[in-house]
């Protein structure tokens, strides 16, 4: 991850998630925090790092139910006390339906 992921701005967000593996074997996750360059994933399992994977969420803006979708790489995947595994996504591709989606979620209020 370069030095610059963490300067952009993140939101905090609490979804379920599905991280799909090159080998089309999932996990059950819930993001933990979101940007345009990543997620970050709460996993009950290690996954190990530099694997490629698809990360998609539903969230609700107004009435609308949308989708995120995006294509990346695992960073780092951290033991955590409280949340199993702590792990990182950062998009190497994404489309722009789900990029639009992170703005309007960035954008929104604190």
């Amino acid at each position: 991850m370069s030095k610059n992921a963490r300067v952009s701005r993140r939101a905090d967000l609490r979804l379920p998630a599905t991280v799909t593996m090159i080998d089309e074997s999932r996990h059950a996750a819930h993001t933990l925090d979101l940007s345009q360059g990543g997620v970050s994933l709460q996993t009950a399992s290690q996954i190990r790092l530099a694997q490629y994977c698809a990360v998609s969420f539903q969230v609700a803006i107004g009435e609308e139910r949308r989708t995120v979708l995006a294509m990346g790489q695992v960073v780092y995947s951290d033991p955590d006390p409280e949340l199993g595994y702590k792990t990182g996504v950062q998009f190497i591709k994404i489309d722009q339906r789900s990029v639009a989606v992170i703005e309007e979620l960035l954008a929104a209020p604190a």
